[in-house]
């Protein structure tokens, strides 16, 4: 299985990512998990206005992810992620969420494809969207 480059994503945790327990919610951790792989879109040349403009994206079809340790306020976190392909239409971001002191906080897998939105169908991705994923 053809796996891509090691990407990295930081953040620092503030006060409004931060839920009744004073961590971040769990739901806050897929909206952190997209925003490294945003990241990567957007540094590869293909984010949203590409999206916009071809009426191509990702798209994910299932998640699977772990939580180890909460995420505190004031903590600096870094997302790892790197794709690996299944086939010539579905791949997988393999995400890690690591803390300042360099424990792992949440693991996580997403499976996903392109998606054609006018044809609304997932696609074969070109040498363009191989590259924004990490391949190539």
């Amino acid at each position: 299985m053809e796996t891509s480059r090691k990407f990295s994503y930081e953040f620092t945790v503030d006060q409004d990512l931060l839920d009744e327990y004073g961590h971040v919610n769990n739901a806050r951790y897929l909206d952190l998990y997209e925003e490294a792989r945003w990241d990567i879109l957007d540094k590869s040349g293909y984010g949203r206005e590409i999206v916009r403009k071809s009426k191509k994206g990702p798209v994910i079809l299932e998640v699977n992810i772990r939580f180890r340790r909460e995420l505190l306020p004031g903590q600096k976190i870094r997302i790892e992620t790197t794709s690996r392909r299944k086939n010539d239409r579905i791949f997988y971001f393999d995400q890690v969420m690591i803390n300042e002191k360099g424990v792992e906080a949440s693991r996580a897998v997403f499976t996903y494809a392109l998606f054609d939105l006018t044809e609304r169908k997932m696609v074969k991705p070109d040498d363009g969207w191989l590259r924004a994923f990490g391949f190539g």
